[in-house]
C-alpha cells in the first residue's frame, strides 16, 4: 500500500528524485503520480486531483493505484484504458520507468480522462432541456457540477417547468447513473398509503397486505436517486418520517422493529412557495433546511420568452416523425399568438399545443387555423393590427396638431373648440390629461 501525497510547489518533501522531476509533473496537460517504490510514496498532482476527484474522496485514486500496479514492472509504455465504477469516464493511463545510478526503480504515471459511450448517454437528459436564455444556461451548468455530488436537492418551479426532467438530469450526470431513477408523486397517493410506498411493509403487517410483504421506494432506490415530487402535500406524519431519513440514512418498514440502511440520493420537487408554508406551520422547518441544501428555481416559460420558439422548433422536429409531416416552423400570425401568450402551463401547454396544430396542420407551417380554439380565443383580441392607432393616442395628436395651427393662446383655443365641436373646458382637461404644451416649452430649462 504506497502512503498518497499530494504535490504543489507549495509543499516540499525530502525526496531528491521527487525534485529532480518537479517540472516535469508541472508540465502535463495531465494528471500525475510519481511512484518512489522505496519509500512506498506516490505523489500526484493538481490535475491528477481533479481527474479522480479527490477533494471529496481519496479511496477513488486508491483503488486506480491498487488495479495497475500489476502493470509496474512491464517493459511496454503503451497507453492503457480502465473503467472505475465510481468514475463518470474511463481513465487512460501511461506507466514510464524512470532508472537511476544506483538502480532504483522509479515510475512516473499519466492519467486522463477519456470520454466514453456512457457519457452520451448520461447527458442524454440535459441535452433534452431545451434552451438557450441566460437563466437556463447558467442552470444547466450548476445542474452539471451538482450531479457529481451527493447533496440533498429541492426543485422549485410552476407545473409543466420540468422538474422531473431536471431531476433526471441529475441523476445521469452523477456517479449513481447506472442505479435506480425512482420517481414518487406525493400528490397522487393518499396519505395512508405513502408511507407504505415509501418504506414497505412486512407480510401480514396489516388486513389486505401482500402476503410477502412489499419493498418500499427507498430500498428499491438503493445506490440511486429518489424523486419526491409535491413534497408539499405530505402529512406531518410523514414529513417526520422523511426527516429521520436524511438524518440516519435509515427505514423502517411497516410491521417490522428492524432498520435498513439505505444509500441514496434525495431530490424534491414543489411547484408551491414551501418557505410561507415553514412560515404557517404546515411544513416543518428542519426538514425544508434539510432538504434545502441546494435549491434551483426553475423558471416559468414566461421568464423565459427567448426560448419559446427554440423549444417550439424542437417540439415541431420531433413530432414531424410521429405525424410523418414536413412542417418546418410556426407561421407570422401564430408566432404573434405564441408571443403574447400567458403560457402558465409552461412548457407542458406549449407542447400539447403543438401536438394538437401537428394532428391538424397540412402546410408546410403552423398556421392559426390549426390551434385550438381558446387559444386562439384568448390571445387574438390582445393582437394589434399592423397600422392601428390606440383612439387617446389619435386625439391627442389631433388636439396637439389643431391647437399648433389656431394657437395655444385664449383666443386660439376657443377657435379649437369649435373646430372640434367640444367645449372650452373640455379643451382645457384634454390639454391636462395628455399633458400637452406649446412647442416654444418644451426642453426649456
Amino acid at each position: 500500500m504506497f502512503t498518497l501525497k499530494y504535490y504543489d510547489k507549495k509543499n516540499t518533501f525530502d525526496n531528491s528524485i521527487l525534485d529532480k522531476y518537479i517540472n516535469i509533473m508541472d508540465m502535463y496537460d495531465r494528471g500525475v503520480i510519481f511512484f518512489d517504490l522505496i519509500k512506498n510514496a506516490a505523489y500526484f498532482n493538481e490535475k491528477c486531483g481533479n481527474v479522480f476527484d479527490t477533494y471529496s474522496d481519496m479511496s477513488k485514486i486508491e483503488k486506480f493505484i491498487d488495479d495497475i500496479e500489476k502493470d509496474f514492472y512491464k517493459d511496454d509504455e503503451k497507453n492503457k484504458e480502465m473503467k472505475l465504477t465510481d468514475l463518470e469516464d474511463s481513465i487512460t493511463y501511461t506507466i514510464k520507468h524512470l532508472t537511476e545510478e544506483k538502480k532504483i526503480k522509479y515510475i512516473l504515471c499519466t492519467v486522463e480522462k477519456k470520454a466514453n459511450a456512457g457519457n452520451s448517454k448520461e447527458r442524454k437528459y440535459l441535452s433534452r432541456i431545451i434552451g438557450e436564455s441566460d437563466v437556463m444556461l447558467n442552470l444547466k451548468e450548476k445542474v452539471k457540477i451538482v450531479g457529481r455530488y451527493d447533496s440533498t436537492i429541492l426543485l422549485l418551479g410552476q407545473t409543466g417547468t420540468g422538474k422531473e426532467l431536471f431531476a433526471k438530469a441529475i441523476h445521469d450526470i452523477s456517479p449513481r447513473r447506472n442505479k435506480k431513477f425512482i420517481v414518487v408523486n406525493c400528490g397522487a397517493i393518499p396519505d395512508s398509503l405513502l408511507e407504505s410506498e415509501l418504506f414497505g411493509y412486512e407480510k401480514g403487517a396489516f388486513t389486505g397486505a401482500n402476503s410477502n410483504g412489499k419493498v418500499g421506494k427507498f430500498e428499491e432506490a438503493d445506490g440511486g436517486t429518489i424523486f419526491l415530487d409535491e413534497i408539499e402535500n405530505m402529512s406531518q406524519f410523514m414529513q417526520n418520517k422523511i426527516l429521520r431519513v436524511i438524518e440516519d440514512r435509515k427505514i423502517c418498514k411497516i410491521g417490522s422493529n428492524k432498520e435498513v440502511g439505505v444509500n441514496v440520493r434525495i431530490i424534491g420537487a414543489t411547484n408551491v412557495e414551501l418557505k410561507k408554508m415553514v412560515e404557517e406551520g404546515s411544513f416543518r422547518k428542519d426538514l425544508y433546511y434539510r432538504l434545502n441544501v441546494i435549491c434551483f428555481k426553475i423558471p416559468s416559460l414566461i421568464e423565459r420568452k427567448d426560448d419559446i420558439f427554440l423549444i417550439s422548433d424542437y417540439l415541431i422536429e420531433k413530432y414531424c416523425k410521429v405525424f410523418k409531416k414536413n412542417i418546418i416552423g410556426l407561421s407570422p400570425k401564430v408566432k404573434k399568438l405564441f408571443k403574447i401568450h400567458k403560457w402558465e402551463g409552461n412548457v407542458r401547454e406549449l407542447r400539447n399545443v403543438i401536438e394538437y396544430a401537428m394532428n391538424f396542420e397540412n402546410s408546410n407551417y403552423i398556421t392559426e387555423a390549426s390551434l385550438p380554439n381558446e387559444f386562439i380565443g384568448e390571445n387574438e383580441v390582445r393582437i394589434k393590427p399592423e397600422g392601428i392607432v390606440p383612439i387617446e393616442e389619435m386625439e391627442k395628436e389631433v388636439l396637439r396638431k389643431t391647437l399648433d395651427w389656431f394657437g395655444w393662446d385664449e383666443a386660439g383655443k376657443i377657435r379649437v373648440a369649435e373646430a372640434l365641436g367640444i367645449s372650452r373646458s373640455s379643451v382645457y382637461r384634454k390639454i391636462a390629461k395628455y399633458h400637452l404644451e406649446p412647442p416654444d416649452m418644451i426642453n426649456v430649462s
